[in-house]
């Protein structure tokens, strides 16, 4: 035990730990202010769910320590395994979601414990899955054959979660699908895949029009619709969020006093960014917008210096899906696109989210810290190679 503790240490790229850090901070802050009205739907007590999502962070924070000091080589060996478990995972949550709890098809309530969203942990599962994959079939991507079969496991899960959840399913297939892009597949069949997706999912929506409902399909079409017929004038969501991204201005109405944002029912989840430029103004919008892209950039500087495909395609995948599912919660914020429920990450209020995401990004540290690691070594080698050949010289010039 002394042993493993005495192993356990910060490492990796610093960078993306202040970030890291940083926007935890955030989260606890503006949780704390934005719940307004919504704390009588939660705990009850403002200074009960902050002191919940007070924990949510800490168990976060244990959780990235640990998976960052797990060699993310070793996740290799069970990835078939884990994505075969992720498949019945999604079949028992969609089949029977509420054998726990009065909980909708998304979720699964344990006893003791919560509300624990099946596919926030499948969609990193997936995405460790895709790059291992491609780290195995390098140049195969290209031939028909390895890549329709790699798209079908991608599909399976996408189908799986599209139901209940078709903004997650939309998030992980484009994840997968820069993935399969950037490792060489060709055009035609890249084509073909975007094709079939769209096709799908006009197929799911026209099925729903003549009555076949499938999954939470008619919510989608209910916001789509309001989306595209919004009237400015009418209290939703949306407009509520507008009003509160517009009310904050440049520099924001101070910490804790924000007044559109206290009218939105899940301005401490979904809708968290237009209280935090509310507060803020665009100056605090600045600041968060540049923590994602600084984070943004070490995860792909942690990719291009990686050793190995497997290392390269895993921070790459894990970096596309956290800044994919920031830009959704952000445009949905200010009103660019429908509502889809996305949270932004390490900030929004929520366990399922902030527990996965961070070991996502302790996946990102140890490969930072593996590359590290190697560099340190080969340095040390050279170092012992050059002292050797100074010796060897140094006898000759003796004879």
């Amino acid at each position: 035990m002394k042993n493993f503790l005495g192993k356990l240490q910060i490492k990796g790229d610093k960078i993306i730990w202040i970030v890291y850090f940083a926007l935890s901070i955030f989260s606890l802050i503006f949780v704390f202010t934005s719940i307004g009205k919504n704390v009588y739907r939660l705990d009850g007590n403002i200074l009960t769910t902050f002191f919940k999502q007070l924990f949510i962070i800490a168990v976060g924070i244990v959780a990235i320590f640990i998976v960052h000091n797990i060699k993310y080589v070793r996740y290799a060996k069970f990835l078939k395994i884990l994505y075969a478990f992720s498949v019945g995972l999604l079949l028992f949550t969609l089949i029977a979601g509420k054998i726990f709890g009065k909980v909708a098809n998304r979720w699964i309530e344990i006893p003791g414990i919560g509300q624990f969203q099946p596919s926030e942990f499948v969609k990193y599962i997936l995405i460790m899955y895709v790059a291992s994959e491609l780290a195995s079939l390098k140049d195969r991507i290209k031939e028909k054959n390895e890549f329709w079969k790699l798209m079908g496991k991608i599909f399976l899960i996408c189908i799986l979660i599209f139901p209940e959840n078709f903004s997650t399913a939309a998030l992980i297939f484009l994840s997968c699908f820069f993935l399969v892009f950037i490792a060489g597949a060709q055009w035609k069949h890249i084509l073909k895949v975007l094709v079939l997706g769209i096709g799908a999912v006009v197929v799911v929506f026209g099925l729903n029009y003549v009555g076949i409902e499938i999954g939470r399909v008619d919510t989608w079409i209910n916001r789509f619709a309001e989306f595209y017929n919004r009237d400015p004038n009418e209290y939703n969501q949306a407009n509520s969020a507008i009003m509160a991204i517009a009310t904050g201005g440049v520099t924001g109405l101070g910490i804790g006093n924000t007044v559109e944002g206290r009218f939105l029912s899940e301005s401490h989840n979904d809708f968290i960014f237009a209280v935090i430029l509310e507060e803020g103004g665009f100056l605090m919008c600045f600041l968060i917008l540049l923590a994602y892209f600084v984070l943004f950039y070490r995860c792909i500087e942690v990719s291009r210096k990686a050793n190995g495909a497997f290392g390269q395609y895993l921070a790459l995948g894990i970096s596309f899906t956290i800044i994919i599912q920031a830009l959704v919660n952000m445009l949905v914020a200010i009103g660019a696109i429908p509502v889809t429920g996305q949270t932004l990450p390490f900030l929004s209020y929520g366990g399922t989210s902030f527990l996965i995401t961070s070991c996502a990004l302790g996946i990102v540290l140890n490969i930072s810290a593996e590359t590290q690691k190697a560099k340190q070594k080969k340095l040390i080698e050279n170092e012992e190679e050059n002292s050797q050949i100074e010796v060897e010289n140094i006898n000759i010039e003796e004879v």
